[in-house]
């Protein structure tokens, strides 16, 4: 059996073309999972970990114990809120009124605290509790070898830093495949790529009832490379190298814009042509297709891409809101490399530098919370909470972020100036993609067909409608629309 694969930067998902119906394959029980997988380098099993009623009850008290701070934190914002007011009517005294803009823009100084969820405290709470069970089970392991076998996948795999002592964990080796790599880099990225595709082909077979062995794998229209096209080429080669070790016996590729194209031909029933624009983790891809017209496949006439995507959105906003939380603009003596090192998670060159800084003349608490920063993992987790703010800034005015593990009581806060100032780049960038394919496809009006996790933000949205005003925006599936397409796709190539 043949199924389809979109392999992402950001997130990594599977399904089937049966039976005339798109079946997704479900890892922990959802359509897609996390492109992040942790190694742990130890042998103790977690799975022997029970939560006992003594751990409930640290659960509780460290819940009560974070309403209770944040309670003290909302006071302390209302009386800041209060003391406004009456700076207000001190200088109404004075004669000197206080203008109505003033006093607003004075309150959005004060950034009004954050409350996580009773759930996300509870599992901060569990995973805390599981480090140090699992600090004395490890204690008495001898393995020390990293343990392919026992990889942890997706949310767990973050979270699992934080619970096994010592492991390796990566995220997003998709965006490593086109970049210069040593042999030893390349060879330790084939084997993680190896380890994720051997799980999704595990997953697909456990599911379905059958063996699989073919596979049609998403690919972008451009790698994100260091190497030109030559960097496509190493991805490629690279991605069937891995699928080979996995268990594939044949695999193939298509344009990930292309395979959203197949998804929305394959329920359309009126000729048409449509706009196909994909904006993931790592890449945006842009197709023009003519769909609906009967037969298999929709005709691709064109296609564009650019090597950037989400993840660039997240760089950006990492260095204009929580990298200063380090020291950028404030400590001279450190150099602006050092922190975009230190943010670009998926860039294992520029990680290993960051690694080898030192920072003698920094003074506290930057030095202290850069050394933190420099623990393998700890970046991935910093990135995924800089992830979440994005997130949430795209429905909220401001967001925070509890940073506990890089130091006590350190939040990262951000507003939709920070979001804007850290999507500037990519925005850029999307837009002149935009521009060149408007004015290459004339005076044609396409419908538009949006996919990709990014295609959900507001300002993404805005940006397309803008670009192509003449043109309307059917219904689509952000984060599935790619796969359906593949699944349809390996249906149609699969060996007999």
């Amino acid at each position: 059996m043949k199924i389809g694969i979109d392999f992402g930067t950001s997130y990594s998902s599977a399904a089937v073309f049966r039976n005339g119906q798109i079946e997704h394959i479900m890892f922990d029980g959802q359509p897609q999972f996390r492109t992040a997988v942790f190694f742990p380098d130890r042998a103790a099993d977690l799975s022997r970990f029970e939560l006992t009623s003594l751990h409930e009850q640290e659960v509780s008290d460290g819940i009560r114990s974070a309403k209770a701070a944040y309670a003290r934190r909302l006071s302390d914002y209302n009386k800041d809120i209060v003391a406004i007011e009456m700076r207000a009517r001190a200088a109404a005294r004075l004669k000197k009124p206080m203008s109505a803009q003033d006093k607003e823009e004075r309150r959005a100084m004060i950034a009004k605290p954050f409350l996580s969820s009773d759930q996300d405290l509870r599992e901060s709470a569990i995973n805390s509790i599981k480090r140090r069970w699992l600090s004395d089970e490890t204690a008495k392991a001898k393995e020390a070898d990293i343990r392919l076998d026992a990889a942890i996948f997706g949310e767990e795999a973050i979270n699992a830093l934080f619970i096994y002592e010592s492991g390796r964990l990566i995220q997003s080796p998709k965006s490593m495949l086109g970049f210069r790599l040593e042999k030893v880099q390349r060879g330790y990225i084939t084997s993680i790529v190896t380890r994720i595709l051997k799980h999704i082909r595990e997953q697909a077979s456990l599911q379905l009832g059958v063996q699989v062995t073919q596979a049609t794998l998403g690919r972008p229209v451009k790698f994100r490379s260091s190497l030109g096209p030559d960097g496509g080429l190493q991805a490629i080669s690279m991605l069937t190298e891995a699928a080979t070790a996995a268990g594939f016996r044949r695999v193939d590729f298509l344009h990930e814009p292309s395979a959203a194209a197949v998804g929305y031909h394959s329920s359309s029933t009126i000729a048409h042509q449509a706009l196909i624009i994909d904006i993931g983790g790592g890449t945006t891809d842009i197709a023009l297709a003519e769909v609906g017209a009967g037969g298999p496949q929709p005709h691709i006439l064109k296609t564009w891409g650019e090597p950037k995507g989400g993840t660039d959105v997240d760089l950006g906003l990492s260095l204009r809101s929580v990298m200063p939380l380090f020291g950028k603009g404030v400590c001279s003596e450190l150099l602006a490399p050092v922190f975009m090192d230190a943010a670009s998670v998926s860039d294992l060159n520029r990680q290993k530098s960051f690694r080898k800084h030192s920072f003698p003349r920094t003074p506290l608490p930057y030095a202290a919370r850069l050394a933190a920063l420099q623990n393998p993992g700890i970046p991935v987790r910093l990135n995924s909470d800089v992830e979440k703010l994005k997130i949430e800034l795209s429905r909220a005015a401001y967001s925070e972020r509890s940073l506990d593990y890089i130091e006590t009581g350190l939040v990262a806060r951000a507003n939709e100036t920070h979001l804007a100032l850290g999507a500037e780049s990519f925005m850029r960038t999307f837009q002149q993609l935009l521009a060149q394919v408007s004015t290459e496809i004339k005076s044609l009006a396409p419908v538009l067909f949006l996919t990709g996790g990014m295609s959900r933000a507001p300002y993404v949205v805005e940006a397309v409608r803008q670009a192509f005003p003449q043109c309307e925006m059917v219904p689509s599936e952000a984060s599935l629309g790619v796969v359906d397409g593949l699944s349809v796709y390996a249906s149609l190539t699969q060996d007999s």
